[in-house]
């Protein structure tokens, strides 16, 4: 298990985005953060997939999403978990061919 860094995605935009390989159950911190009922940030997990096989991928207490194989790309959003900060679980049968990037879209602005 494995926690997957966070990328801050800056006000003019991220370039590059930096991917990881992914193991079949890793960790992120908890996902949104808001004010008064307005958003301040939100996490977004980004998975590739280049194996043949399709893969699912259950985030915290999402329902699991598929990503197809050889090209497929997931765009995921981190839920936030509670209290505390709680960190997400991020599962999956196998992780071959998966690597995976989180950004977190608006704690530059």
């Amino acid at each position: 298990m494995a926690a997957i860094a966070i990328q801050e995605v800056p006000v003019g935009g991220l370039a590059t985005v930096t991917f990881a390989a992914a193991s079949t159950s890793d960790t992120v911190a908890g996902g949104r953060k808001s004010m008064a009922g307005y958003a301040l940030h939100e996490l977004v997990l980004i998975y590739r997939n280049t194996d043949a096989s399709t893969e699912d991928i259950t985030v915290g207490s999402l329902a699991p999403v598929t990503i197809a194989g050889t090209t497929g790309i997931s765009v995921i959003p981190v839920p936030d978990e509670g209290i505390n900060d709680a960190s997400v679980l991020c599962t999956m049968a196998s992780a071959t061919g998966i690597t995976v990037a989180c950004v977190r879209i608006g704690g530059a602005y």
